[in-house]
Formats: C-alpha cells, structure tokens, sequence
C-alpha cells in the first residue's frame, strides 16, 4: 500500500469521526436544529479538526507527513 494511500485512509477515518461525534453532541444538544444545518455545522468542524496531509522533498525523496490541531508532533508515513 501506498503512504499517500495510508494517509487518506486516515485522514478520512479520523473526518467520518470527528463528523459522526460532532453530529451527535448535535443532535442531542439542539432539538430544533434542522438535518441539513446539522451536517454543514458537522462538516465545517470536522474539516477544521481533521488531520491535514502534506507533503515534503527531502534528500531521500518525498516524505508524507500527518499534521494535526492535538498532536504536536507531526506524523509521518
């Protein structure tokens, strides 16, 4: 497998998280809150919260890193 692949498998595993956590403090919290509001609220944050991939040229090729709002030290694959 592929890093850049292992990196989206967990970027996008740690977003549906992040998403599916915050829609249901949501759903709980606001009674009156629409569906549609809710998934935009939910999204805006777990894109927010979510790792972000990047990538950078070293003198042994390119290295796929990891960086993340709670982890001050980067992951890199």
């Amino acid at each position: 497998m592929n890093k850049n692949t292992k990196a989206r498998i967990l970027w996008n595993l740690s977003f549906l998280f992040i998403f599916l956590a915050v829609w249901t403090i949501l759903l709980f919290a606001f009674d009156n809150l629409e569906s549609p509001y809710k998934g935009i609220i939910s999204g805006g944050i777990a894109g927010l919260l979510s790792p972000r991939i990047t990538e950078y040229e070293t003198q042994s090729g390119k290295q796929t890193q990891l960086k993340w709002v709670f982890m001050k030290k980067a992951i890199t694959l």
